[in-house]
C-alpha cells in the first residue's frame, strides 16, 4: 500500500467508500500490514501539530445489521496538541453496516492503537460515546469495531474512564493480569507494566476488578481503590481520596505523603525525563504536593527545600545527588 494513501486515510483526506474499504482490505490482511498502518500512524501523531485544539467525535450506535447492504462513512479524524500538553485526538469513528456477522467479526479484530509519549497525555472518545484520558507513556488498543456481545479495549500504563452506559454490551479493560468488568461508570486504572502493583480507583458507579492468574474478583464502590500485587497476586481494597489518582487528567499530578520513590517515579513520566537518585540520598522522606504549571526545575526545588539535595539537569537526565 502506497504509504502517501496511508497518510491520507489518517489525515481523514480519502472519503470514497471503495477507496477506505480497499484501505481496510489491506490493513487487516496481515499482521506485518497492521504493524505498518500502526507505526505510520504514530509516526505522524508524534511529529506535532501547531494549532492548539481539543476534538471529540459524538457518539453513534452500534453497526445495524441489515440485508444486501454495507455502507461504510469515515467521520474526519483530527490529531491536534491541546493546552497544558495534552494530546487531544480522535481516530476512525467508523458507522458500518454489514452485510454478515463473518464480515463484522472480522472488522472487530482490527484494532487502533494510540501510544503516548512520556511528558503529555491524550483524550479520545470512542465511537460508542466512551470518553478516555490517557496519562503519559501509555499505550491504548482499541477495535476498529466492537464486538457483537461487548465492548473490549486493552491498555498499558494509566487511563481514566467515562464509559456510555450500554447494558447489551459490557466494557472490559484488559491490562496485563488486571480485567475490569464495567456497564457503565466513571474509573481510573494504573497498569504500567514495570510497576510493582496496578491500580483501579473508582469514582462514581461500580466496577469487577479480577486478577486473571488466580480468577479473582473484587467489586468496588465509590470511593474505594483496588491495589493488585504483580508478584504475590494478593489483592485488597482501600478506602482514598480518588482525587489523588485522578486530578492527572486536568493536568495536575497531587500527592499526600507520597514516598520519595513514588514522586521521583511519576515526576520521569510527567516530564519525560531519566533521574538517577545517588545512593547517599535519603528517600526516607514523604511529601505532600501539587504538580501543575511548575517546570522540573521549579519542582527540584520545591524538593530541595525538605530533602537535602543537589541536582544537575543535562537535556532529559536528571542526577541527584547529597549536597
Amino acid at each position: 500500500m502506497n504509504e502517501e494513501k496511508l497518510i491520507r486515510y489518517i489525515q481523514g483526506e480519502i472519503t470514497s467508500e471503495k477507496e477506505v474499504v480497499k484501505i481496510l482490505d489491506w490493513i487487516q490482511s496481515s499482521p506485518e500490514n497492521q504493524t505498518s498502518y500502526s507505526q505510520l500512524k504514530n509516526l505522524w501523531v508524534a511529529s506535532g501539530f501547531e494549532h492548539p485544539e481539543a476534538v471529540v467525535v459524538p457518539a453513534f450506535p452500534y453497526p445495524k445489521i441489515e440485508r444486501n447492504l454495507f455502507q461504510t462513512n469515515i467521520f474526519r479524524s483530527i490529531l491536534r496538541y491541546a493546552a497544558i500538553f495534552i494530546l487531544a485526538f480522535t481516530l476512525g469513528s467508523v458507522s458500518i453496516y454489514l452485510v454478515n456477522k463473518g464480515e463484522r467479526d472480522q472488522l472487530s479484530t482490527l484494532y487502533n492503537t494510540i501510544e503516548v509519549p512520556y511528558g503529555k497525555r491524550s483524550q479520545i472518545t470512542l465511537y460508542d460515546g466512551t470518553k478516555v484520558w490517557l496519562n503519559s507513556g501509555t499505550k491504548f488498543r482499541y477495535p476498529v469495531v466492537f464486538s457483537r456481545k461487548s465492548r473490549d479495549v486493552y491498555m498499558e500504563g494509566e487511563a481514566y474512564f467515562d464509559v456510555a452506559k450500554d447494558p447489551n454490551h459490557p466494557f472490559t479493560v484488559s491490562s496485563g493480569q488486571l480485567k475490569i468488568n464495567v456497564l457503565g461508570t466513571h474509573f481510573d486504572v494504573c497498569a504500567y507494566p514495570d510497576d510493582n502493583e496496578f491500580s483501579a480507583t473508582l469514582n462514581e458507579g461500580s466496577v469487577n476488578a479480577v486478577n486473571t492468574t488466580t480468577d479473582k474478583g473484587l467489586k468496588l464502590i465509590p470511593g474505594e481503590q483496588l491495589i493488585l500485587n504483580r508478584k504475590t497476586n494478593g489483592m485488597k481494597l482501600v478506602k482514598v481520596d480518588t482525587d489523588l489518582y485522578t486530578s492527572w487528567k486536568e493536568g495536575m499530578l497531587k500527592f499526600e505523603n507520597a514516598p520519595f520513590d513514588e514522586l521521583i517515579k511519576k515526576m520521569e513520566r510527567w516530564y519525560d525525563v531519566d533521574i538517577k537518585v545517588e545512593p547517599s540520598v535519603s528517600t526516607k522522606g514523604h511529601y505532600t504536593m501539587t504538580i501543575k504549571t511548575e517546570s522540573l526545575r521549579e519542582m527540584l526545588k520545591v524538593v530541595s527545600k525538605t530533602t537535602a539535595i543537589k541536582y544537575e539537569i543535562i537535556e532529559n537526565n536528571v542526577k541527584i545527588n547529597r549536597p
